[in-house]
């Protein structure tokens, strides 16, 4: 949480990475975008800062999934189907609906429980 993914521009700090488990691989290097699966930003101040300018930035550097929790509104923002200049899909989820990540199908994760009561 919180730790520095390489992008190939930059490094920027999610608030989550759900990368690739692999016990020896960060000893040398962060996470990058061919080990992370999915990358979320917490937003409170920064929700139009983590719209307009990371979506596009996670987009171009191959992250598959992002997603941005909006606290103010207890919603999620799910972008999805990157290409070279944004996401191709982005859908609004209230905080009572329930996602799994791309990459884990059977998984679902029940957005209430990334909301504080």
């Amino acid at each position: 949480m919180q730790l520095p993914v390489t992008l190939p521009t930059s490094e920027p700090e999610p608030d989550v990475a759900v990368v690739r488990i692999d016990r020896g691989a960060y000893g040398d290097h962060h996470p990058t975008p061919d080990e992370i699966f999915l990358l979320v930003e917490v937003a409170d101040i920064t929700l139009r800062i983590d719209r307009l300018e990371k979506a596009p930035l996670y987009a171009r550097a191959n992250i598959p999934e992002y997603w941005i929790l909006d606290v103010s509104d207890r919603q999620a923002y799910i972008f999805r189907d990157r290409t070279s200049v944004g996401y191709r899909s982005s859908f609004v989820l209230p905080d009572n609906a329930a996602i799994a990540l791309r990459a884990f199908p059977t998984i679902e994760i029940s957005l209430s429980e990334l909301f504080l009561p």
